[in-house]
């Protein structure tokens, strides 16, 4: 999956070789990307506060005393409400992802997320959805619950706006989601996508879904 969206994105972590892993993972998946990173909470502040405009903070839980990733976040969001927030961490601690919805942050990403479900995940974020380990479990066709919702909605007819409307989402939400909806289905239209999706019983014909 290639995200073609334009964002500006953060991306905080005290680790250069991870840090800059990330930085080319984006590059190669999400070109459109201008990423800028820091490797501490004071840094990542004083560079938001010069940098005005960051749609995306991605923070590792681990930075240098005295802020935690989830203390930069917070501060993120008193500071600068419409960025996005997520949090990164490598530990396998159940608690995270709980104080990281708690918090209001938009996702919790584990380091070990192959880079697809990385860049898969970003896409759900930057579309207003938020992304967190339990949603990430995909059922066997590899389609979420809600893409399979959206492409039910195609297969009865709607347009993309009306699906938004019904869905509370906006229209980019719904084009992110059919991007990767083609992906799985290796479809290069929608009605490619529904007839795959029939055939292969993702979905059901004609069938009205409120």
């Amino acid at each position: 999956m290639v995200i073609a969206e334009r964002a500006e994105v953060l991306i905080v972590d005290d680790h250069p070789l991870y840090r800059g892993g990330v930085v080319e993972m984006l590059a190669r998946h999400a070109p459109h990307f201008v990423c800028r990173v820091a490797s501490d909470g004071a840094q990542a502040l004083a560079l938001l506060q010069h940098e005005r405009g960051c749609q995306l903070v991605i923070a590792d839980h681990l930075l240098p005393e005295p802020m935690d990733g989830l203390a930069l976040l917070a501060q993120v969001a008193l500071r600068w409400p419409t960025a996005a927030r997520v949090l990164v961490s490598g530990s396998d601690d159940a608690r995270l992802p709980v104080l990281a919805r708690r918090q209001g942050l938009m996702g919790f990403l584990p380091k070990t997320l192959e880079p697809e479900r990385w860049v898969a995940a970003l896409a759900c974020i930057l579309a207003g959805e938020p992304w967190f380990p339990a949603q990430g479990v995909l059922p066997q066709n590899g389609l979420t619950p809600r893409q399979t919702t959206i492409l039910q909605r195609i297969a009865n007819g709607q347009t993309n706006k009306v699906i938004a409307r019904e869905l509370g989402v906006t229209e980019r939400t719904i084009k992110y989601h059919l991007t990767e909806i083609f992906e799985r289905a290796r479809a290069g239209s929608r009605a490619e996508a529904v007839a795959r999706a029939l055939a292969l019983g993702w979905i059901s014909p004609s069938t009205n879904v409120r």
